[in-house]
């Protein structure tokens, strides 16, 4: 696997991917004018997970010709989910402000007659403030405080090559948000405290025909934050996958990782043997959508993980059970 350890360009001039391997911080250098604009797709996503039950997804980000705005709320425990949001044509503009590197300081944000989101970046703190008016009616308002914050921080950052050399995907993925706030959709509310929160920071060309499969999730262990994160089936991973695990905010990379089932349970099994967990459902989130052109279909299975790790002087750790996810999406977009 290539380390990518200091900042390097992404792409060369003609759009080809330039960089490839994976990195512990942004050194990845995107320049937008060299990647095709009529089909860059970029995203921001974020996951929350509290009170041992309930889900909370938050998504900024466009496929090109069409931008979404998403919040949805899920008990796992009862299956209910609400849900509300926004598709639209994209506007330039807001092309123009999505940021190429998700470690500056920065505000992300779009604004419409009856949606206003805002994701701020900071040194120290991020936040998430999201309120709506839809037109089914459906009010939400969400405002939550993300801390666990830092420039050392390790997280997993990595570019994906396809049989295209104009097809690239960035990908950067922080775990272990300590997430404190507030919650409303419809007519169901939260207070939020301390739960666990994840970002999936996406830009990139690809296939319009694609899928993948992607696992994370993060607890607590011995006081302090664990988190993991694994995938593959999308693109080429020759240079880098994106499997690995944090422990007290230092990132320890893997290698390739094996799903197998028997019976109801799931098994996550890396080549090492340093990412060994046993994975009982409890939920399926699953979600379609056929809208024009875009397809998806994605089954997000949340469960009970427990299992350990192997840090890298050799010490075993033990993972008390927690509830994380792995997911099998396939999209055309």
């Amino acid at each position: 696997m290539t380390e990518i350890v200091s900042p390097q360009q992404l792409l060369d001039e003609k759009g080809n991917l330039k960089a490839t391997g994976y990195s512990r911080h942004m050194n990845f250098v995107l320049d937008k004018k060299h990647a095709r604009s009529s089909r860059l797709k970029e995203w921001d996503f974020y996951q929350i997970h509290f009170d041992s039950r309930y889900v909370l997804q938050l998504t900024l980000g466009h496929v090109s010709y069409a931008m979404q705005a998403a919040a949805t709320l899920i008990d796992l425990a009862t299956g209910d989910k609400h849900s509300v949001g926004k598709m639209a044509s994209v506007k330039p503009s807001f092309k123009r402000n999505m940021p190429t590197n998700p470690e500056v300081a920065h505000t992300l944000q779009y604004f419409s007659h009856n949606l206003c989101v805002q994701f701020e970046t900071t040194d120290k703190f991020r936040r998430l403030a999201f309120t709506s008016n839809d037109y089914r009616g459906i009010r939400a308002e969400i405002n939550l405080m993300l801390t666990n914050v830092s420039k050392s921080k390790e997280k997993i950052v990595l570019t994906t090559p396809f049989d295209n050399p104009k097809h690239w995907y960035l990908n950067y993925k922080e775990n272990c948000f300590i997430v404190n706030g507030y919650v409303r959709i419809e007519d169901v509310a939260y207070q939020i405290k301390n739960g666990f929160g994840l970002m999936d920071w996406g830009r990139g060309v690809w296939p319009y025909s694609h899928e993948w499969t992607w696992g994370n999730g993060g607890t607590t262990v011995d006081g302090k934050n664990f988190g993991f994160n694994i995938g593959w089936g999308f693109g080429n991973a020759d240079a880098a996958t994106e499997n690995a695990f944090f422990y007290d905010n230092v990132m320890y990379k893997l290698g390739e990782v094996q799903e197998t089932k028997v019976g109801d349970i799931y098994h996550y099994t890396d080549t090492d043997k340093r990412f060994v967990f046993n994975v009982e459902p409890i939920f399926d989130n699953f979600t379609k959508l056929n809208v024009l052109w875009i397809h998806n279909k994605c089954h997000q299975i949340f469960g009970k993980w427990t299992g350990h790790v192997v840090l890298d002087d050799g010490t075993k750790l033990k993972i008390p059970p927690f509830v994380a996810f792995c997911e099998h999406a396939q999209n055309k977009w």
